[in-house]
């Protein structure tokens, strides 16, 4: 997949539509945005919740999120024992050619990136920073919280703590009688429980509207989180059709919560440990105080590229590779959406266990509303991740030169 085939795609304003319904939460309706809009400065004081997810706010607030969750965060602990983080020598070339006369630095740039990183076996082998964020600083991941949810819930799997093909009402007595739960613990993971598509968070009234209300992304009045995910509305019955929606992800920490006892951020913690994480992140509150992992998890970028290499070098839970990897089951491939983030990418792309895969590719792929993208290629076990501040929930050419320079990435240190 080349550049400027990616950057050729026609259609952009449908593939915006797939887009922004694939990864997850975006408060604010479309508008006409400029550069000169994001590099004006900010005036802190003019930060209200209603543009704290708007250009040119968003950049400072994503990187300070504990400061403006609406019902504020708890924190996630770093590991015991910090894995050994050093530098290489030789970095990544980010004046290299990446096409059309630009370097790649010159593509970072173009997205907006305020952070990009390369990992393996616990060594840096390229690094950049801008728009203020530095490597102390914390960052909203928004989505890309998905896979770090569907890798815990996938560890209770392999301890015989959940059964994927158990329903979520036999764990949760609450859930009895509601249409969400009579979908089994592996529609949820893999987002095809039933539920509606996420796709009116910029409609007054919709139901990602409100829940976002629920979850402290945006002001209003809400009636309680959990209560929101009970009655969650179903169009279809589990397991029929993939659609994204991130209530069946904060449904993982409430199954999670249920059968081990423990608070979701004592949870990420753990794995947290696990990877070697080396810095103290948080995650997100709801209205109800209990934690919402669809969005709402912010970590260091040394951090999540030390996430997306723990993923890379199959040092996850057995059971999510399994998942993840069974494409047969897969129900987002030969979906409108699906199709248009194949044609979007150039190369298939499918969904299990809340995280995204690149078959052709073996890459296991998180992604966040505004740019905060991570791939880890599971043959070199090198992770790739990207901080970055576009202007809106899903933007298919920023979006698509992201994977196509992770792909560039990767083939180039294989190659070498």
């Amino acid at each position: 997949m080349t550049q400027n085939a990616i950057l050729k795609i026609s259609a952009l304003s449908m593939l915006s539509a797939i887009v922004a319904a694939t990864i997850g939460s975006g408060a604010l309706a479309k508008s006409e945005v400029t550069l000169n809009d994001f590099y004006k400065p900010i005036d802190l004081s003019d930060i209200t919740p209603k543009n704290m997810q708007s250009w040119p706010y968003y950049k400072h607030v994503s990187a300070h999120w504990d400061d403006y969750g609406l019902f504020g965060t708890v924190p996630v602990m770093a590991a015991e024992n910090p894995a050994p983080v050093t530098i290489a020598d030789q970095q990544f070339d980010l004046q290299q050619d990446f096409g059309d006369g630009r370097s790649f630095a010159d593509s970072l740039n173009g997205t907006q990136t305020k952070g990009f990183l390369i990992i393996k076996d616990n060594v840096i082998l390229g690094e950049f920073y801008d728009n203020g964020f530095n490597a102390d600083q914390t960052q909203l991941l928004q989505s890309s919280s998905k896979t770090y949810a569907g890798i815990i819930a996938s560890k209770l799997i392999d301890e015989g703590k959940l059964d994927p093909n158990a329903t979520v009402e036999s764990y949760l007595p609450d859930f009895k009688g509601s249409a969400i739960g009579k979908a089994k613990v592996q529609h949820v993971l893999d987002m095809t429980a039933g539920l509606l598509p996420a796709t009116d968070y910029h409609v007054p009234g919709g139901e990602a509207f409100v829940f976002e209300i629920e979850q402290g992304l945006k002001p209003g009045d809400p009636s309680g989180h959990r209560k929101a995910v009970i009655e969650a509305k179903t169009q279809n019955a589990p397991g029929e059709v993939y659609t994204y929606n991130d209530k069946n992800t904060d449904l993982l920490a409430m199954l999670a919560e249920g059968v081990t006892g423990e608070p979701f951020n004592k949870l990420l913690s753990d794995m947290f440990d696990d990877f070697g994480a080396n810095s103290r992140g948080s995650i997100a509150l709801t209205v109800d105080g209990t934690a919402s992992p669809s969005y709402g998890i912010s970590t260091t970028l040394r951090d999540y590229g030390l996430f997306h290499q723990w993923i890379a070098q199959g040092k996850a839970p057995k059971s999510f590779y399994a998942s993840v990897e069974d494409v047969d089951k897969d129900l987002l491939r030969e979906s409108e959406t699906g199709n248009g983030m194949a044609a979007l990418f150039g190369t298939p792309v499918t969904y299990a266990s809340q995280a995204w895969y690149l078959p052709e590719h073996n890459i296991i792929h998180s992604v966040g509303s505004y740019g905060q993208v991570g791939f880890s290629d599971l043959e070199t076990g090198i992770a790739v991740v990207f901080m970055q501040d576009w202007e809106d929930n899903g933007v298919p050419a920023k979006n698509a030169e992201t994977v196509a320079r992770a792909l560039f990435v990767i083939d180039q240190l294989k190659a070498q």
